[in-house]
């Protein structure tokens, strides 16, 4: 995820449809994709307009959050100085910059986990990622690709792979279902 330089200034608002490509359609934060969602992605005020409103139309200072990511972070920031975003242990690290894969990262199980104190402190403190069905996100974001994948060829399908696809998509459904009785 690394957002355009060259972009003209206006409206926050106005900049969504290239927020959701510089971001891939996920969110900045957890990585969810909108493919698995039936709540809406919004922009968030990476430093927020609480602490600095003169960075409300700056695109560099915008995420494309989902609604629960972005209801987690809220107005939250370390200090009162919008240039300190972390003093090492608390604090946050930009999703669009390089720092933040060493921050945090996705464990084999699709779980979200802070690699550094600041990333820990990102996971459990303010996104709740053990609280959450991250790891299901993820396990239905890899489906809903293989889905995509076996969807193209369906023609072309054995009836063995034609099982598979079922399989696949009744899976989908029932995690799908989860997601949206957990509100996530």
């Amino acid at each position: 995820i690394r957002r355009r330089k060259d972009i003209e200034p206006r409206s926050y608002a106005e900049y969504l449809p290239e927020l959701r490509e510089d971001f891939h359609y996920l969110c900045g934060y957890c990585g969810k994709s909108e493919s698995v969602t039936k709540k809406g992605f919004e922009t968030d005020h990476f430093v927020p307009l609480r602490i600095a409103p003169e960075l409300e139309n700056t695109y560099g200072n915008l995420v494309y959050s989902c609604f629960t990511c972005n209801r987690k972070k809220g107005k939250k920031w370390p200090t009162e100085n919008p240039k300190k975003i972390n003093d090492g242990a608390v604090g946050f690290v930009d999703p669009a910059s390089e720092e933040f894969d060493t921050n945090v990262a996705r464990s084999d199980d699709g779980k979200i986990v802070g690699c550094t104190p600041v990333g820990k402190y990102m996971c459990k403190n303010v996104f709740k990622f053990h609280r959450r069905p991250i790891d299901t996100v993820w396990k239905a974001m890899q489906i809903v690709e293989l889905k995509r994948q076996l969807r193209q060829k369906l023609d072309r399908l054995s009836d063995q792979e034609k099982m598979e696809y079922i399989r696949i998509d009744e899976e989908l459904e029932k995690l799908m279902q989860y997601l949206f009785d957990k509100r996530e």
